[in-house]
C-alpha cells in the first residue's frame, strides 16, 4: 500500500474530527448561553452555508455554451494564439481588444479549446490579431463574453 495515501487518509480523518469537535463545542456553547434561540440560530447558520454552497455551485456551473457560427463579443480583451495554415509558419501570440468580434468555428476538445476567426479588431498596432486570422483560445479564459447565435445554411432569398 502507499504510504503518501495512507498518510493523507489519517491527516484528512484527523481534521475532520477536529471539525466535528469544534462543531459539537460551539453547540453546546449556544445551548447554554442562549438555550431558547440555539436551535433558530443552528438552523440559521445551516440554512446560511447551504445557500452559499449553492451560490458556489450555480457559480461553478455557469459556464457559456458555445456552437459553430457563434458571434462573440468581448468584455474584456483576450490573448489568443494564432493557427497557422503550412508548416513552415510559426504560431504568433497576439491580442483580441475588447468590444471586438470572434466567430466560433468549433469546440476543439473537452477542456473547452475555442477555435475561432477574428472578425473585428483593433489594428493600432502589431500586438494585435490580424483580421481574418483563426485562433485558439481556451473558453476559462472568456470572461463573460456577448454570444450571438447566428442562423447556419440560411441564405438571404
Amino acid at each position: 500500500m502507499n504510504l503518501r495515501l495512507v498518510l493523507t487518509v489519517v491527516a484528512l480523518a484527523f481534521v475532520g474530527l477536529l471539525f466535528v469537535i469544534g462543531i459539537r463545542t460551539a453547540v453546546r456553547w449556544l445551548k447554554i448561553h442562549y438555550p431558547q434561540r440555539a436551535n433558530a440560530i443552528v438552523f440559521g447558520v445551516c440554512v446560511t452555508l447551504a445557500g452559499t454552497g449553492l451560490v458556489i455551485a450555480v457559480e461553478i456551473k455557469d459556464r457559456p455554451t458555445f456552437r459553430s457560427d457563434d458571434l462573440l463579443t468581448l468584455q474584456e480583451p483576450v490573448v489568443v494564439k494564432t493557427i497557422v495554415s503550412d508548416r513552415e509558419s510559426r504560431s504568433i501570440t497576439c491580442v483580441v481588444d475588447l468590444h471586438e468580434h470572434l466567430g466560433v468555428l468549433e469546440l476543439e476538445n473537452e477542456r473547452g479549446t475555442v477555435r475561432a476567426r477574428v472578425e473585428s479588431n483593433n489594428t493600432s498596432g502589431p500586438l494585435y490579431c490580424p483580421i481574418g486570422a483563426e485562433v485558439r483560445v481556451e473558453a476559462a479564459w472568456l470572461h463573460h463574453p456577448t454570444i450571438t447565435h447566428r442562423q447556419t445554411g440560411t441564405d438571404g432569398s
